[in-house]
């Protein structure tokens, strides 16, 4: 999974992460997301990482203090 960040489709806090992307792997066994946001979509220029959880079909990111709706993203 790979979204970009915009406060436009996001509601989130902190802006220096606005125009960054999130990249994250879940493991559906789990919903466990291990995750990076970076400056660039191939995921190469890392800014920060961590690890998250799903929660009633919504994935918790902690950096930007957002909720994202999986069924609007996929």
């Amino acid at each position: 999974m790979n979204i970009k960040l915009t406060r436009d489709d996001f509601n989130f806090k902190f802006k220096q992460y606005e125009g960054m992307f999130f990249n994250a792997i879940i493991d559906d066994e789990t919903d466990i997301v291990k995750y990076k946001i970076t400056k660039d979509t191939q995921g190469l220029e890392l800014k920060e990482f961590g690890n998250t959880h799903i929660k009633d079909n919504m994935l918790y990111i902690p950096q930007i203090e957002a909720y994202l709706d999986l069924k609007s993203i996929k």
